[in-house]
């Protein structure tokens, strides 16, 4: 059995505070393990929206995130939550991104509003 859709809200609001949380996205090129190429952001402290009432229920980063620049070329088609900025327990399974997105060496991206997002049913 699953939880109700209010339940899953409250949750994930729970678990992902949209004050005072340590989260850090960290990316994949595999969406098996981590990349070396890029280091992890962090989510802030207010980086997490209030989470959306739906089946499945949906958490995103409340605002834009951007990235430390790439120490390789990669092309990053995962990411996942961790709680620390190095090491840490990772939170979520990897999550597919939209679209992969290429970087060269020196290079960073950003992630709009919404853009990493994080369900439970």
């Amino acid at each position: 059995m699953g939880l109700t859709i209010a339940e899953s809200v409250e949750t994930l609001d729970v678990r992902f505070p949209v004050t005072g949380g340590a989260d850090h996205i960290a990316y994949s090129a595999d969406g098996t393990s981590e990349t070396a190429s890029l280091a992890r952001t962090p989510i802030g402290a207010t980086g997490w929206a209030a989470a959306i009432s739906a089946d499945p229920s949906v958490k995103a980063n409340a605002g834009t995130l951007s990235t430390a620049t790439a120490s390789a070329g990669v092309t990053l088609t995962h990411f996942a939550v961790y709680s620390a900025l190095t090491a840490g327990t990772q939170r979520t399974e990897w999550q597919a991104l939209t679209a992969p997105r290429t970087l060269a060496s020196g290079e960073g991206t950003s992630w709009a509003a919404g853009a990493l997002q994080i369900t439970l049913t």
